[in-house]
Order: structure tokens, then sequence, then C-alpha cells
């Protein structure tokens, strides 16, 4: 989070792309432990990112306009 807040607070918002690369199996556990969903970015992360200060609109570049940029061609 204090990366995404100082890339936001440098002006450079608009070259962050958030991902979740550990999500619903852990292949360092037996039969790949429990399972978990993909959830962390949107129930835990942006909500955290709201509770620090970043705005709706900081949240939707990152989520929804960069994405698109980067992978709508």
């Amino acid at each position: 989070m204090e990366r995404v807040r100082g890339a936001l607070d440098a002006d450079l918002g608009g070259r962050v792309l958030l991902s979740q690369d550990h999500g619903s199996y852990d292949p360092a556990q037996p039969g790949g432990g429990v399972p978990r969903p993909y959830t962390y970015l949107s129930e835990q992360f942006l909500p955290a990112l709201a509770a620090a200060g970043v705005t709706g609109d900081q949240i939707a570049l990152l989520t929804e306009r960069n994405p698109f940029a980067a992978f709508a061609r």
C-alpha cells in the first residue's frame, strides 16, 4: 500500500497496474493447502487504500482506466 500511495503522491498513478499473484491455492503446501478466493484486492486492499485517503477517482484509475489503457488494443 505504501508504494501505491507513493506513486499516487508522485503523480505516477497512471503508470500503476495492480495484480494478485497469490490466490486459490498454495503450491508450497501439501495438496495445495486450503483454497482461498481471488478477492484480496477487492475486499481488503482497495478498502484499505480508501481508508488511507485514496480517492474514488484514484481507485478508478488503478482498477479501470489503467488496465483498459494497458490491455484494450
